[in-house]
């Protein structure tokens, strides 16, 4: 028998999901942005999980800046063994190209990671605008944001793929709205209408 899924709290919803939960956020406000992240990260460290946080920018250099634009330094200053602030290249594209297996598989280690460290899970939060830059393997996005939904039944990462409205289209948006069980549009979360289950 399968054994039960926690329910975690998102802190930005009273209603708790299970652990595994995948997302997508639509977004056209900062605003709500600055609202919604930090109530995430925080919850992930008040629920005993290890946080990730991939920031679209170039360099660290330039992470406390994406961190504080966010509102999100105070909820990120966690023990350093459960917070990890990235740059969207070393947590998406490592190698200089996007590569299904090797996303999954570095999804699959944070979540074994943080419960070898005694933690209860964990959860990853990822800006997308790199993907409209061109990145080789960017046409495997899809595909690989399909998979996650079976990665996190033996994996069970909580994760929330962050997709700006005002720069990607309707047709790509349409198939991340596919691939994703639960959605975040106008600040509310809701189950996806439009999920197609594999």
């Amino acid at each position: 028998m399968a054994e039960a899924r926690r329910h975690i709290c998102l802190g930005f919803t009273e209603e708790r999901y299970p652990e595994g939960t995948h997302i997508c956020y639509l977004y056209n406000s900062d605003e709500e942005r600055r609202r919604i992240l930090p109530l995430f990260a925080r919850h992930a460290l008040l629920e005993n999980e290890a946080f990730g946080y991939l920031a679209d920018v170039e360099t660290h250099a330039e992470l406390p800046a994406a961190a504080a634009a966010l509102d999100l330094t105070h909820a990120l200053m966690g023990p350093a063994d459960q917070v990890q602030l990235l740059t969207t290249r070393e947590g998406y594209y490592p190698e200089g190209q996007f590569d299904s297996e090797g996303m999954l598989a570095r999804l699959r280690a944070q979540y074994l990671q943080a419960r070898a460290a005694g933690l209860a899970g964990a959860r990853f939060a990822g800006e997308m605008d790199w993907a409209l830059r061109g990145v080789p393997g960017t046409e495997h996005i899809i595909e690989c944001e399909s998979r996650i939904n079976d990665l996190v039944k033996e994996a069970p990462i909580t994760i929330m793929c962050q997709y700006d409205l005002r720069k990607f289209d309707g047709a790509m948006m349409f198939d991340v709205m596919n691939v994703h069980p639960v959605m975040i549009v106008g600040g509310h979360i809701l189950r996806n209408p439009f999920y197609k289950q594999a």
